[in-house]
């Protein structure tokens, strides 16, 4: 029986970032894959590249009037109900974690990647963490089935909203296929390293520029390596600027000048900057997942990360993993990458093989497989 399954696809209206790319990397697959369901992405524009591709788009059109953030509650709340019943959806998928508080007669699932706002509180405006507070866990109760992307996220899950083991599903994710071990011409680096004003060697963090994904532990460690053993190694920092991003500058100027880069970089060029790197530093807090190592792992660029939350289950045996505030710890395995090259080589080909047990293809039969489960439980 074909099903009409809704998916709020506003996020790939933006700058594909987080929970987007996890959307990107499932729609990359879905229609190959399941040839029995129709997909209908809700959205306020026209998703030309989704049509494109075999997908029914429903545009909305977008408030100019009224600040995006409001806007977007009221959208999801008030506005894509009517939208759902007049497309007379049979499952919606609702990427964000939150659910109308409209009534819809549908089947629902949410993608809860994380309650970090929960685990550490501090990291997160008030307004925000009681905005989650009044309506996660009604959204939680409310949904048929709860996706989320690694065993430790089920596990803060559990313990945060009482939920019952067998309602959230573990997917984990991929890296997309552009990200690969690859040997870089001379142009092509010379093209990077112009482009970009980059050193020819240098350490490379990706992700949020936030306090809460540890960059003081890159900070602390280029201390000790640039200021304190005076080596000339460089660290690039590539990424969207967040909490408290003007104070992570300011501490960064400690170092000596030019040897912490922040960077806003063109997406088509960041597979090929993994590969100029020498190495991938990723001291986060807390990941849901952590698409960033497995990226770096992918394209043969050797990882050293935190040892916390999901990151174990996601790098293992494929990287260098140490308590994030061992920033002494870090230091010295930067530098045995750097000068053994036997060492840096085994670190590499681990990483490669690891990445090997994650793809987008087992993601999205995952998730067809819970789509198709919901229907075939008893009512």
């Amino acid at each position: 029986m074909k099903r009409r399954i809704g998916i709020d696809a506003r996020l790939l209206e933006r700058k594909t970032t987080g929970i987007g790319r996890i959307l990107n990397g499932f729609l990359n697959c879905i229609l190959s894959l399941d040839k029995t369901n129709e997909y209908f992405l809700f959205s306020y524009g026209a998703l030309d590249e989704y049509k494109n591709k075999g997908f029914k788009i429903v545009a909305t059109g977008e408030n100019k009037l009224i600040p995006c953030k409001i806007y977007s509650a009221i959208w999801l709340n008030f506005i894509l109900p009517g939208y759902i019943r007049e497309n007379n959806i049979d499952l919606f998928l609702f990427p964000s974690s939150l659910i109308p508080v409209v009534n819809i007669r549908c089947k629902k699932v949410i993608l809860l990647c994380d309650v970090f706002h929960k685990i550490n509180k501090k990291y997160h405006p008030f307004l925000y963490r009681k905005y989650l507070d009044l309506f996660l866990s009604s959204s939680i109760k409310k949904s048929n089935s709860i996706l989320t992307i690694s065993q430790n996220s089920k596990k803060d899950i559990i313990n945060f909203y009482n939920v019952s083991e067998e309602k959230i599903k573990v997917i984990s994710l991929g890296a997309d296929d552009r990200f690969n071990a690859r040997s870089l011409t001379a142009q092509q680096k010379e093209y990077l390293i112009g482009k970009y004003n980059l050193p020819p060697h240098f350490i490379l963090y990706i992700g949020i520029i936030d306090f809460r994904k540890n960059i003081n532990a890159i900070i602390e460690t280029a201390d000790i390596l640039v200021n304190k053993r005076k080596k000339d190694i460089y660290f690039v920092l590539i990424g969207r600027p967040a909490l408290d991003y003007k104070n992570i500058v300011k501490k960064s100027q400690k170092i000596k000048p030019g040897h912490i880069i922040f960077l806003d970089t063109e997406s088509k060029d960041i597979p090929f900057i993994y590969n100029l790197a020498d190495v991938f530093f990723f001291p986060s807090f807390y990941e849901g997942f952590g698409l960033p190592p497995l990226e770096a792992m992918q394209s043969g660029t050797p990882v050293i990360a935190s040892n916390t939350s999901s990151l174990s289950e996601v790098i293992g045996e494929g990287g260098i993993m140490r308590n994030p505030k061992d920033y002494e710890g870090f230091a010295q395995n930067i530098m045995k990458l750097l000068e053994n090259a036997d060492f840096y080589d085994k670190v590499r080909k681990h990483g490669i093989e690891r990445a090997k047990k994650f793809n987008w293809l087992k993601t999205t039969e995952e998730t067809i497989k819970v789509f198709n489960q919901i229907y075939e439980a008893k009512r």
